[in-house]
Order: C-alpha cells, then structure tokens, then sequence
C-alpha cells in the first residue's frame, strides 16, 4: 500500500495534524506514542482496541478536551498485561497526572483491568468498554486463531486482516479501520497485539470505584454471552448498555457514548 491509500477521514486527520506526538520509554525496548493536551485540569486517560492508535480516539478526545487533560495513547505490541499496566503507569508517573480516569475499549479495557489493580492510586475512574474475559471469547473469529497468528508472518496477517475488512459495507467504519490498519502501526506491532487477544488470560477483576461495563446490543465481535461474562465479574459496577455502536461505538456512535462518558466523569 502507498501512503496515499486508505487516508483517514478528514476530521480524524485534522485531530491528528492539530497534536503535538510525544514517545516515551520506561528503559524497556517498548515505545509508547501519546498525545496530551496538557490541560492543568484532571485527567483522562484513553486506550483504545487492539487495531487502534490513540488517533482512533479522536471523536472522544475532541470532546473532553476542554474539560479533562486528555492523554490519548498508542501502546505498544507484544507486551503482556502486567508489562502494559506498569509501562503506562511510569508513563503517567512521568507526566505527574495523578489519579486518572480511565478509558478502554476492547483489549484496551482488558489490560486495563491489571493497570487498576497493580496502580490503584493512578485510577480516579475505570470504563470498560466492549471488552472480553480471555482469549477463549474471540476464538471462534479467524482474525483472532491463535495457532494461526503463532506460525503466520506480520504481513500475511496485516493481508487476512485486510481481506476481512476491504469486504465490509463502504461506510466510514471500513474507512476508519482500513488506515488504521495500514498507517497507524507497523505489522509486527498489530501482530503482537492480536497474539496477546488470542492468548489473552482471564485476569482479576479490578477494585476501582467508579467502574462502568460498558457493551453495545449490536457488537458483533463478542457475542451476548461474552458480554454477560464480563458483566458477571462487576456486580457492583454501572452496566451502560448502548443500542448501537458495534464494536466501536467510539466511532460510529460516539454522541451516546460521549454522553455516558459525561455522567460517568460527573463529580459524585
């Protein structure tokens, strides 16, 4: 693919030219990739699914930016969910957040869960959105065959995954996805990530107050009893079910979504 192929929607490109990229390491080979408005306000932390960058948070990021300190963040490939939890901890460590609410949506929520439980003090507020127990909850999608995305190379996964997507309706979705796939991050860091969903284990509930479930009757990426799954390990969080959205209500429905996100973020 040229550089001129699959471009991003133009508001989420303008999102995107309007910030200031940043990287950051904690000593580790791993790199993560943010973008922080730096509002001297508290903050919101966004970790998007395994195929999005931080840039595929734009629609949320363009809400709360007068509202929060946004820090949308491109993590990285490969990691496991412990290594995951306490590299965005020395991240926001080193911007000096404090405690942080917390979205994330799909394997982004999953690691989520060990970043709340082993960095407490960092979460003001934990959203779990369309998001899964284990690996065992996607296995069924050839996307996500693990003995598949052990042997294959990067690029003959980047190539299944486009298949999949290029046959799509055309809608703003598909177009969504399809730079994401091809410009947001290199094969090898996508084919990590897909590995860790694949293999993914159940990890422990987190503890955090203000937790919120989060899923979307139309989902077809995890079934009904996948969302009743991970909605049985929170009783005593908030269930906010939304009508639509898909897997990615963040994009295709984000104005129900932002307004769940405004009540959720509400002082108590």
């Amino acid at each position: 693919m040229n550089g001129m192929a699959h471009p991003a929607p133009p508001d989420m490109a303008a999102w995107t030219r309007a910030c200031e990229w940043r990287s950051f390491t904690d000593g580790s080979p791993a790199v993560w990739r943010f973008a922080d408005n730096g509002r001297a306000l508290p903050a919101l932390v966004l970790l998007p699914g395994a195929l999005g960058d931080a840039s595929s948070a734009w629609r949320l990021a363009e809400a709360f930016g007068e509202a929060r300190r946004v820090i949308a963040v491109t993590y990285p490939g490969g990691c496991d969910a412990p290594a995951l939890a306490d590299g965005l901890a020395a991240l926001l460590q080193s911007l000096g957040t404090g405690p942080c609410a917390v979205w994330g949506s799909s394997y982004g929520a999953w690691w989520a869960q060990a970043f709340a439980r082993r960095h407490p003090a960092l979460v003001e507020a934990l959203w779990l959105g369309n998001t899964f127990v284990d690996g065992a909850d996607v296995a069924g999608s050839p996307l996500f065959d693990a003995a598949w995305l052990d042997e294959a190379p990067s690029q003959d996964v980047q190539a299944r995954w486009h298949q999949a997507l290029a046959a799509r309706p055309d809608d703003a979705l598909r177009a969504v996805q399809l730079h994401l796939l091809h410009h947001a991050l290199p094969p090898a860091q996508l084919h990590g990530r897909l590995r860790q969903v694949a293999h993914a284990p159940a990890l422990a509930p987190a503890a955090a107050a203000r937790t919120v479930v989060s899923d979307c009757a139309d989902d077809p990426t995890l079934r009904p009893e996948v969302r009743k799954r991970v909605r049985a390990r929170y009783p005593g969080a908030r269930h906010v079910a939304l009508a639509a959205g898909g897997h990615y209500p963040h994009i295709v429905a984000a104005h129900p979504l932002v307004q769940a996100l405004r009540a959720w973020l509400a002082p108590a």
